[in-house]
């Protein structure tokens, strides 16, 4: 796990967090592939490219007055990056919040995020890349 590797994947999450989709779509991969974790609808949802990391950021924070997604911890697996995730997330007007510990298995090429796969529990994440 190189720390070229760890600053592209910390730029995604500021990107996610402030907004930034250009900047979203400038770290990653123009071929990049997404599998988020985010409920059974989201979770069956394959995004491919730019226009599929658009589509994906749309479409998970629709429902969100707010949502961010806070790296907690980085673990090292080989090629691959699992990323503990502190997600916090707001319904409109404020009077639900949702939070939750997930998990990303990221794969960086190229100074880009090439693949992204989100899990709903970080030892599902661990398993996924022989960890566990």
């Amino acid at each position: 796990m190189s720390s070229a590797n760890i600053e592209v994947i910390e730029r995604m999450y500021d990107a996610w967090n402030s907004g930034d989709v250009p900047a979203l779509l400038d770290v990653c991969d123009a071929e990049v592939e997404v599998r988020p974790a985010l409920g059974p609808m989201l979770s069956a949802t394959v995004y491919y490219g730019h226009e599929g990391v658009a589509a994906w950021y749309t479409e998970t924070y629709e429902p969100w007055a707010e949502l961010r997604a806070e790296p907690q911890r980085y673990v090292d697996a080989g090629e691959r990056t699992v990323v503990v995730v502190e997600l916090h997330a707001r319904v409109a007007g404020g009077q639900v919040d949702v939070d939750a510990e997930i998990a990303h298995v990221v794969t960086v090429r190229g100074g880009r995020i090439a693949r992204l796969e989100g899990y709903e529990d970080p030892d599902a994440a661990l398993h996924a890349v022989g960890m566990a």
